[in-house]
């Protein structure tokens, strides 16, 4: 799954949980806020044709390749405002957009390192690996990735999807998305000052 993360301190959205909850509560509502017109541009972005005619969904397809589904790739393209894992660092990711489906993974990324995809070798060769193009067509994957849009860097990765949304936004949604914790951590800490906090039942 592709994703774009706010990190924060993982301890302070725990402590909000146990001892300020409406400040939690706040904080949600205002990273959904920041992060819900990013995911919807996203969405927005995906075509109803697919780009490239064998790229379709076909009725009986035995094909392991992702087919082109636009409302799968919409649905797939949402964002969380719930933390994420606790890295070593004692960060994690306080929201994050993603863009879960498989088609939406070629969609957005594809063609990022090379331009001319995967390197091919055929369908006649040996071996598992899903980094080849086993395509009877040599220059299938060069020919796939010319009919994408072009990709658009942001400083979060590179994409035609979440990452171009990202991008467009202008550092808009980070900048109100970075406002919110701090918001919700200065209050937090300037309760604790005044008060001594009691758990949330």
């Amino acid at each position: 799954m592709l994703s774009i993360e706010i990190s924060g301190n993982a301890d302070l959205r725990k402590a909000l949980r146990r001892f300020a909850p409406d400040l939690e509560k706040e904080l949600r509502k205002e990273l959904r806020a920041a992060l819900s017109p990013v995911a919807q541009k996203a969405k927005s972005y995906v075509t109803e044709d697919a780009p490239m005619r064998g790229w379709r969904g076909r009725a009986f397809s035995e094909a392991k390749f992702p087919i082109y589904n636009a409302n799968t790739i919409r649905k797939g393209i949402g964002y969380r405002v719930t933390p994420g894992k606790v890295n070593r660092n004692g960060f994690s990711s306080m929201a994050s957009i993603y863009n879960s489906s498989a088609a939406g993974a070629i969609y957005e990324i594809a063609g990022i390192r090379s331009e001319k995809g995967q390197p091919w070798v055929g369908p006649k060769a040996g071996g598992a690996s899903k980094k080849v193009s086993r395509s009877v067509n040599p220059q299938a994957g060069e020919q796939f990735i010319r009919n994408l849009p072009a990709p658009t860097s942001s400083l979060k990765g590179r994409g035609r999807l979440i990452y171009r949304a990202w991008a467009n936004s202008r550092g808009v949604a980070e900048g109100a998305a970075m406002k919110a914790i701090d918001k919700a951590t200065r209050e937090f800490y300037k309760r604790a000052k005044d008060t001594t906090f009691r758990r949330a039942a």
